[in-house]
Protein backbone atom coordinates (compact mmCIF):
# COMPACT_ATOMS: atom_id res chain seq x y z
CA UNK A 1 0.00 0.00 0.00
CA UNK A 2 0.58 3.53 -0.13
CA UNK A 3 1.39 5.87 2.14
CA UNK A 4 -1.41 7.99 0.47
CA UNK A 5 -3.80 5.54 1.62
CA UNK A 6 -5.83 7.60 3.68
CA UNK A 7 -5.57 7.00 7.50
CA UNK A 8 -8.02 6.38 10.67
CA UNK A 9 -8.04 5.24 14.40
CA UNK A 10 -9.79 2.51 15.00
CA UNK A 11 -10.27 0.47 18.93
CA UNK A 12 -11.18 -3.07 18.76
CA UNK A 13 -11.83 -5.54 21.67
CA UNK A 14 -8.42 -6.52 22.91
CA UNK A 15 -9.72 -10.06 22.09
CA UNK A 16 -10.27 -9.13 18.53
CA UNK A 17 -6.83 -7.54 18.37
CA UNK A 18 -5.22 -10.45 19.30
CA UNK A 19 -7.21 -12.54 17.00
CA UNK A 20 -5.84 -10.22 13.88
CA UNK A 21 -2.13 -9.84 15.43
CA UNK A 22 -1.94 -13.94 14.98
CA UNK A 23 -3.92 -14.71 11.84
CA UNK A 24 -1.31 -12.01 10.51
CA UNK A 25 1.62 -13.93 11.86
CA UNK A 26 -0.16 -16.90 10.58
CA UNK A 27 -0.19 -15.65 7.21
CA UNK A 28 2.98 -13.49 7.31
CA UNK A 29 1.21 -9.98 6.99
CA UNK A 30 0.98 -7.14 8.98
CA UNK A 31 -1.82 -6.24 11.07
CA UNK A 32 -2.79 -3.59 8.45
CA UNK A 33 -2.29 -5.91 5.83
CA UNK A 34 -4.25 -9.07 7.40
CA UNK A 35 -7.44 -6.80 7.94
CA UNK A 36 -7.02 -5.47 4.39
CA UNK A 37 -7.35 -8.68 3.00
CA UNK A 38 -9.85 -9.83 5.32
CA UNK A 39 -12.41 -6.84 4.25
CA UNK A 40 -11.48 -7.54 1.07
CA UNK A 41 -13.00 -10.88 0.69
CA UNK A 42 -15.64 -10.32 2.66
CA UNK A 43 -16.55 -7.62 0.04
CA UNK A 44 -15.87 -10.62 -2.66
CA UNK A 45 -18.16 -12.81 -0.92
CA UNK A 46 -20.76 -10.52 -0.79
CA UNK A 47 -20.45 -9.26 -4.24
CA UNK A 48 -20.86 -12.88 -5.71
CA UNK A 49 -23.80 -13.67 -3.42
CA UNK A 50 -25.37 -10.88 -5.07
CA UNK A 51 -24.45 -12.08 -8.73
Amino acid sequence: MSRKDPQFNLRLPEELKQWIESKAQENCRSRTAEIVFMLMEERRRQKQAQA
